[in-house]
């Protein structure tokens, strides 16, 4: 049993919707964040695995809830944040809190065409107010490992418009990680590279997880998952009639969350190998 102060987000009977939709895209019926964790999100399109990342990393209102949901961020005192009534708040409100606790990778790199590569990286330390002539280092640090195949330090002026998708995803990633943060999450943030700077850049990011915080990461990459991941949430796609239209949803169980003990997965029922394990995400989501 997971005990409360080792979670950073607690959610259970939540279900998530859009505005436009007059259908659920996702339903959580149970979904436990651990401290210091890397979680993998896998599933099929249309599951609601973009939206999990909007809901709980503050982008988008699609929370809908009911006298049992809870939707909690627990920070390191144990104190808790109820986001489920959190867009009743002032923009300003919820802008400090993903200012204060997250950190974002998207797989559109966001970056500011008008800034440098090395500008670009440093960029959401300025924001957060952070020490820039201490990061500046730390910077380059991260620069040098990720982009080695550039050699880019502080007295470079590269262009980012020059650069290759792979070489922007990095420095997308470089900034995301320079950040202060509890929560890292990553939209498919290793879409637009090989094989080999994938693995760079999560053996990067497994090491800058915070022990007080966690990495929630969206991917269709199964084997980086198997080597990685902590936790993999696999989202069931469900299908459903509304006014006679067809619709699909995810859903987030406990019997879909996965916990890497051993080499081994367990979901507190049964045990698979990697082997089994893939053979099972492949007949069961793929």
């Amino acid at each position: 049993v997971e005990m409360e102060n080792n979670l950073v987000f607690e959610v259970k009977n939540l279900a998530c919707a859009y505005k436009s939709s007059i259908s659920n895209v996702l339903e959580i019926d149970d979904l436990l964040i651990d401290k210091g964790s890397l979680v993998f999100i896998i599933g099929p399109s249309g599951v609601g695995k973009s939206t999990i990342l909007e809901t709980l990393g503050l982008m988008n209102n699609t929370v809908k809830s009911n006298s049992s949901t809870v939707l909690d961020l627990i920070l390191e005192d144990g104190n808790k944040i109820d986001l489920l009534n959190i867009w009743d708040s002032k923009n300003s409100y919820i802008s400090s809190l993903r200012n204060k606790f997250y950190s974002f990778i998207f797989q559109s790199n966001n970056l500011f065409n008008s800034l440098t590569a090395f500008q670009n990286v440093l960029s959401s330390s300025l924001i957060q107010g952070q020490d820039i002539k201490l990061k500046a280092k730390e910077a380059e640090i991260i620069l040098n490992e990720l982009l080695s195949d550039l050699n880019i330090d502080s007295r470079d002026d590269i262009d980012i418009t020059t650069m290759s998708g792979g070489q922007r995803q990095r420095i997308s990633f470089a900034r995301a990680i320079l950040a202060d943060f509890k929560i890292l999450f990553a939209d498919e943030p290793t879409g637009n590279l090989d094989w080999y700077n994938a693995k760079k850049l999560m053996n990067f990011l497994k090491k800058k997880i915070p022990s007080h915080g966690a990495g929630i990461i969206v991917s269709h990459d199964i084997d980086l998952s198997l080597e990685f991941a902590d936790k993999i949430v696999l989202i069931d796609k469900k299908n459903k009639k509304v006014n006679g239209q067809d619709f699909s949803y995810g859903i987030i169980s406990l019997e879909n969350t996965f916990v890497k003990e051993n080499n081994a997965w367990t979901n507190g029922k049964i045990k698979l190998d990697n082997s089994n394990f893939l053979s099972f995400i492949k007949e069961k989501f793929i």
